[in-house]
């Protein structure tokens, strides 16, 4: 062989090997300090560095994306379907902290910000911020901003305004936010993990945070789980402006932990810590001609500071809700949270179920915990075609309503037996302050002999089982 036709030869074999196809499942490596997106990413040492790499990577059915534990990774995963019998692994590796993917962008560096006039700063126009910014979190969430609409409502400390036009931020503070601040997080309007039309996924062990629309976000999935992550810091960005009937327009935030929209079907939440977020901790909710909501269940979930726990609606009437399971999950401080008190509507819950006209059977609500409430612990705003079963659970809502029925009805703690007997629900439930093991560090499982520790239908606690 001539060393010309070697050399066509050795890139032939070389570009083939580059476009062949793999057969058999691999395990990529994710390290946002050391690695590098040449690499072959199949071992730690050969690790990829980024979310574009991760994005783009050309992955099959039963690969497994392992990202390194204490990394932290800005910006959006984008999921790829896997197959049923061969799901696709977003996991970690690694020792330390959960790999948090962050959907903020950072404004911690003086020279990041300029001063408008005495008490007013702005975000440089140099560097601009390309979507909304739903949450200002200062001090990884010592405190935070409270939004406005326009510049002028900007007055009060913390008060900020997003200019859209400008692409910054304008926020009120005395001294410059980056020497107020050892971190400053502008949370942007987008899904942190916009898995919309995907299906045959499991993420087990990620930090999800500082994203102002969904942690989990899009519709049309397939079994789908979600088990061991932590989610917070979620939602508070400009969804659409609403015209009222007079001519003038308001503003709808909007933004779930995770959240299963129209056409979903078999997936599975679990173990997971979830906390301060604007709308839902956990949601599947729909409104189209395909927004079949079936088999989905939710189970040994943690969740505190959120305005609602677990939020449903379906519509229109022609569509299915069948087999929803919400189980074992400690839901603590409904609307005691960051947004609160900024919300056009506020209405804590635990469990918020709108307006639903859709065919329900089998939803079922059982050996929880929900624990206090700015508003209510439940809201059920009309009677189903299908009545959930609500039973074995354990309610303390000494100040606010049990139940605000249809709109039209609220019962109040001390008339628990009423609501029961008059509504056929919560039947095997009681109310009773839970006796939790260390609540000043999230730990809510059940003290042994607290209320609840024998109330499960299995005859164990109800809640949580995890720490």
């Amino acid at each position: 062989m001539n060393r010309f036709v070697g050399i066509i030869v050795s890139i032939g074999l070389a570009a083939g090997f580059a476009v062949a196809e793999r057969t058999a499942p691999a395990v990529f490596h994710v390290d946002s300090e050391a690695g590098n997106d040449n690499a072959a990413g199949t071992r730690p040492d050969t690790a990829w560095r980024t979310l574009d790499k991760v994005n783009t990577a050309t992955l099959i059915p039963g690969d497994r994306v392992l990202f390194k534990r204490g990394g932290l990774w800005r910006g959006r995963l984008t999921p790829q379907s896997g197959a049923p019998d061969a799901r696709i692994l977003y996991g970690a590796y690694g020792d330390g902290a959960k790999p948090i993917l962050q959907g903020s962008v950072a404004r911690d560096q003086a020279d990041e910000w300029n001063e408008v006039r005495p008490g007013l700063w702005a975000t440089r126009k140099l560097e601009p911020i390309p979507l909304d910014v739903g949450i200002v979190i200062l001090n990884h969430g010592e405190k935070w901003g409270v939004k406005k609409w326009a510049l002028e409502e900007v007055k009060a400390p913390l008060d900020y305004w997003y200019d859209p036009d400008g692409k910054r931020i304008f926020l009120a503070w005395p001294a410059n936010p980056a020497e107020a601040f050892h971190s400053v997080e502008l949370a942007l309007t987008r899904h942190i993990i916009n898995q919309g039309n995907k299906h045959d996924i499991t993420y087990d062990g990620l930090a999800i945070r500082y994203g102002a629309s969904h942690g989990f976000g899009g519709g049309n999935t397939q079994r789908i789980t979600i088990r061991n992550c932590d989610l917070s810091w979620i939602g508070g960005g400009l969804q659409y402006w609403k015209t009222r009937k007079d001519g003038t327009r308001y503003p709808v935030r909007f933004g779930n932990a995770i959240e299963f929209w129209s056409g979903a079907r078999d997936h599975l939440v679990e173990r997971n810590r979830i906390w301060e977020v604007y709308d839902a901790a956990l949601t599947n909710q729909g409104n189209g001609d395909d927004s079949h909501q079936i088999n989905i269940i939710y189970r040994d979930n943690v969740i505190w500071n959120s305005e609602y726990s677990f939020e449903f609606w379906n519509r229109p009437a022609s569509v299915v809700t069948s087999n929803i399971v919400f189980e074992f999950n400690t839901c603590v401080d409904a609307g005691i949270c960051w947004s609160h008190a900024q919300r056009p509507n506020p209405n804590g819950a635990h469990l918020m179920f709108y307006h639903n006209p859709s065919k329900t059977s089998d939803f079922i609500v059982r050996n929880n915990i929900f624990c206090r409430s700015s508003d209510r612990c439940t809201r059920m705003w009309n009677v189903w075609d299908g009545a959930p079963t609500l039973s074995n659970n354990l309610y303390w809502s000494p100040d606010k309503p049990i139940m605000r029925w249809t709109e039209k009805t609220d019962y109040a703690q001390s008339e628990f037996v009423r609501y029961q007997s008059e509504l056929r629900l919560d039947q095997g439930s009681l109310v009773g302050e839970p006796q939790f093991v260390n609540p000043a560090a999230r730990d809510y499982r059940l003290k042994p002999g607290s209320p609840g520790s024998t109330l499960a239908t299995d005859g164990g606690p109800v809640g949580a089982r995890i720490q």
